[in-house]
């Protein structure tokens, strides 16, 4: 023990109390560590801070390792969070897209997105087939978007819809309306989607559709196309029937066949597609909205954006906003008129005060009914001109002034069908079963 009692500490960089049984130790065994205290060194009170304050001094570079090592910790923990909220986000966005439903008309099922399509196409693809989507490749535009031919890599060709972005929430709405409503349903009078892709930096969303090569039903009532022989292609009476059935069937698998239904909000000629076999599609989904359950119209907040396009829109929904698939009917009803007079519903050969339903009426009245009728369509068939006035006539049940008076489109649908069975000149039959 003596021998330790000869110990020599100094110079060690020691600090702190000296414990009370180095008290009868020599104050040079400890010389040269500063901050040491306590007997039999000097009281602990009479050592000084560098800032002047009495009592004992944390080491600069001790206290600044802790607060940096706090901040960083602080920090990650920051980071980590953000990250997680981000995907849990980008989860949730993705979930609402995976959350329509859709039916057949004996049971209700849910329906994987494009579970007949595809959705891995490659942005980088599509701007190759379209020269960056250059104008040449235009071939219209629908209410929220330009239209685009492709033929991709593959060999197939498809309809681009590009959305410009634009920091506009409404186009995001559209784009992920869009998904949601056509990513699922299935059937043969509406366009399908068979994918989307998006990209930020370019600031365009790009909806896929199969295309429909033979243009649009007002591209040819109002476009004229022309043969190869530079002959005027029309529209025969069989065929606009047969695109009135296709219009009226798609309708009612929208209304009666999804749950919830849903309400297309943009009948119009410009909307109804024709593919290579003159088979009707309605397309541009941009506006539709899926009917909640226990509700007869859409009247929320979301609703308040005005959709439809003039001269389609039916009459109480231009004044209360509230819009039904009876709406949805009175459109239809519209390229129907369109269909049997070749004029556009905002035809100025109307008249003041006179809209095309008012027109039809007028002339119905007064026996002109053949007036009505596309000269492109003389001569008739004395069963074609029969059939063109019963047309007329479930037109006008349809575009009563009270949405209550006018048939669904189920019950439209299949007036149409039994007068198209009655009266093509065709042995084969319209199916009344679209789905295939």
């Amino acid at each position: 023990m003596s021998s330790v009692g000869r110990l020599n500490l100094s110079f060690n960089r020691l600090q702190g109390k000296l414990d009370k049984r180095y008290a009868r130790w020599p104050a040079t065994a400890f010389d040269g560590n500063l901050n040491l205290c306590g007997s039999p060194l000097q009281s602990c009170k009479d050592i000084k801070s560098p800032s002047g304050e009495s009592g004992l001094s944390e080491s600069p570079v001790v206290i600044i390792s802790a607060i940096s090592t706090t901040i960083a910790i602080m920090l990650l923990l920051l980071g980590a969070a953000l990250f997680f909220k981000h995907r849990r986000e980008a989860f949730r966005r993705a979930s609402e897209l995976d959350s329509a439903y859709s039916s057949s008309s004996s049971q209700a099922q849910r329906r994987p997105l494009f579970e007949n399509g595809r959705h891995d196409f490659r942005w980088i693809d599509i701007m190759e087939a379209t020269n960056n989507l250059s104008e040449e490749f235009i071939v219209g535009s629908g209410g929220s978007g330009t239209i685009y031919r492709a033929e991709l890599f593959s060999g197939e060709t498809v309809a681009i819809k590009r959305i410009a972005r634009k920091d506009d929430p409404f186009l995001d709405k559209s784009f992920a309306r869009e998904i949601k409503t056509l990513g699922r349903i299935r059937h043969r009078h509406l366009v399908r989607l068979l994918g989307y892709c998006s990209n930020k930096r370019a600031g365009s969303n790009l909806l896929i559709y199969e295309y429909m090569e033979n243009g649009s039903v007002w591209d040819w009532l109002y476009k004229q196309p022309f043969m190869n022989d530079n002959k005027k292609k029309i529209l025969d009476w069989d065929a606009r029937l047969k695109i009135a059935v296709g219009l009226a069937q798609g309708l009612e698998y929208l209304h009666h066949d999804c749950v919830p239904k849903i309400l297309h909000r943009d009948v119009k000629s410009g909307n109804l597609l024709l593919d290579a076999k003159m088979e009707a599609h309605l397309g541009d989904f941009g506006l539709a909205k899926p009917l909640t359950d226990n509700h007869d119209s859409l009247n929320t907040d979301s609703n308040l954006w005005f959709a439809g396009s003039y001269g389609y829109i039916a009459p109480e929904y231009a004044y209360s906003l509230k819009a039904t698939d009876k709406s949805d009917v009175y459109s239809m009803v519209i390229v129907l008129l369109e269909l049997v007079s070749g004029r556009m519903p905002t035809d100025g050969r109307f008249g003041v005060d006179m809209d095309m339903v008012r027109w039809v009426e007028s002339h119905m009245d007064m026996q002109t009914s053949h007036d009505l009728i596309d000269p492109l369509l003389q001569p008739l068939l004395p069963n074609e001109e029969t059939a063109i006035f019963q047309v007329l006539e479930i037109a006008l049940r349809c575009t009563k002034t009270a949405p209550a008076e006018r048939p669904s489109s189920r019950e439209a649908s299949l007036l149409l069908v039994h007068l198209l069975n009655d009266t093509t000149l065709h042995s084969d039959k319209m199916s009344p079963d679209p789905y295939l």
